[in-house]
């Protein structure tokens, strides 16, 4: 059987209800992982997208951040916090959720909305760089479990001069900053491969267009939306695809969804 994982950050997902209505009818992902939910656990759109056929799993926030998994599979082992040393957290970033399928070994996921850290210099590159660090750690424990395991979501992060229309524009962008790509690097040199990548694209896909200046008329985009996947998730990878489509739709968010397809037995 193939299951279809899928990452979009909606940007406010009441503002895009239709869009999202949409194309979850088209594509069918049996789990979606949403960032920039943009509304606290009670005004989500929950019996929405129960009537769909998800179960919701939900970390909001007033106005800003926020995440959210709709999966047609009842998701255990929830966890919803990166820094594990704090009663709560300020920012709702996080959720980690383990998929098990008879027959299959527990497959975990990690929903992630990472800080965009701008301005630089600034508390918020800080706080970005921070978060990173507490990211890397979720992930080495994970992955020596040796399951199947993803991180997938906004990363904020341009890994390299390749994704991104113009480097030049971006140096002293928190986005592409020497610091957040080497904190990048060291989460994939723990042994996590980009989905991307290993689909052998023949050109770099974007993920995300500004509202502003025209950006995707111009196709002035960056690759910020990853898959990352342990060596085990990766023997079971089949493809991934990017959604280019949606961001022409009415009322579009500025970024596309992304899936993977994974072959369960």
């Amino acid at each position: 059987m193939i299951i279809k994982i899928s990452t979009w950050n909606v940007n406010g997902v009441r503002a895009r209800i239709d869009v999202l209505t949409s194309w979850l009818k088209n594509n069918q992902p049996d789990i979606l992982c949403l960032q920039e939910t943009k509304c606290v656990n009670e005004e989500f759109p929950k019996d929405h997208f129960e009537s769909m056929g998800y179960i919701v799993y939900l970390n909001g926030q007033k106005s800003f951040n926020g995440v959210a998994i709709l999966s047609k599979y009842e998701l255990t082992d929830l966890y919803f916090q990166i820094y594990h040393d704090k009663e709560e957290e300020e920012q709702a970033r996080f959720i980690e959720a383990v998929l098990k399928i008879p027959n299959n070994l527990p497959f975990k996921i990690n929903c992630i909305y990472l800080p965009n850290g701008n301005p630089y210099p600034s508390a918020k590159f800080d706080y970005k760089l921070d978060w990173m660090d507490r990211l890397v750690e979720r992930a080495k424990m994970n992955i020596s479990l040796e399951l199947p395991y993803i991180i997938l979501g906004d990363f904020n992060i341009i890994p390299t001069e390749e994704d991104v229309y113009d480097h030049t524009n971006w140096l002293d962008d928190a986005l592409f900053r020497i610091e957040s790509r080497k904190k990048y690097r060291q989460l994939k040199n723990l042994g996590l491969y980009d989905a991307f990548l290993l689909d052998t694209k023949s050109m770099v896909e974007y993920t995300h267009w500004d509202y502003q200046g025209g950006a995707w008329d111009k196709n002035e985009g960056i690759r910020i939306d990853h898959i990352l996947l342990s060596p085990s998730a990766c023997n079971i990878f089949k493809n991934m695809t990017s959604h280019t489509n949606t961001r022409a739709s009415e009322k579009p968010s500025d970024h596309i969804p992304v899936t993977a397809e994974f072959q369960f037995v």
